[in-house]
């Protein structure tokens, strides 16, 4: 019969702490008052061929998938990354993956779309850059986007979190 194929997916059950960061997170984004979402982890996630590893994914949960689940999101969290992090650097994962969480709204009225059953209809949102470290110490901010987000990090005197969490 063979070896059980693995599975490394499992659902984060309440009242798991995962769910208070969630609920911290929520803070920042007024706009999911009514979204429901799920938390799931993933284990042993492997870096692609570019050593880059997935800390987490917020995935809009399909409408034949929300036939049999109460959420519009599920946001599924690296489980060996999450148990190294601090409770900072979790926060700023679960904020980050909130912010692919977005109302889909009507062109016209600018309220949320709702289906043909009442429910409310979410998308997910793309990150505001896109780009190359090479090209930015080749070419610097040569865009708006990137002059926006060099702004953002000079106004914040912190030091990145994932800096912090090598010392």
């Amino acid at each position: 019969m063979g070896k059980p194929k693995k599975v490394n997916f499992s659902v984060i059950k309440k009242p798991d702490a995962a769910y208070e960061t969630l609920e911290q997170a929520l803070y920042w984004h007024e706009d999911l008052d009514s979204a429901q979402i799920g938390l799931a982890w993933r284990r042993k996630t492997k870096e692609d061929v570019d050593g880059h590893i997935v800390l987490g994914r917020c995935h809009k949960v399909a409408d034949l998938n929300k036939e049999f689940m109460p959420f519009d999101f599920v946001v599924v969290l690296n489980k060996e990354y999450w148990d190294a992090f601090s409770e900072e650097q979790r926060l700023a994962l679960v904020d980050h993956e909130l912010c692919h969480a977005a109302a889909s709204l009507d062109e016209q009225t600018g309220d949320q779309k709702e289906d043909e059953r009442g429910r409310k209809v979410w998308r997910i949102r793309k990150h505001d850059i896109e780009e190359f470290r090479e090209i930015v110490e080749r070419h610097g901010c040569y865009k708006s986007d990137l002059e926006q987000f060099a702004e953002a990090i000079r106004s914040k005197n912190k030091t990145p979190l994932l800096a912090r969490a090598a010392d």
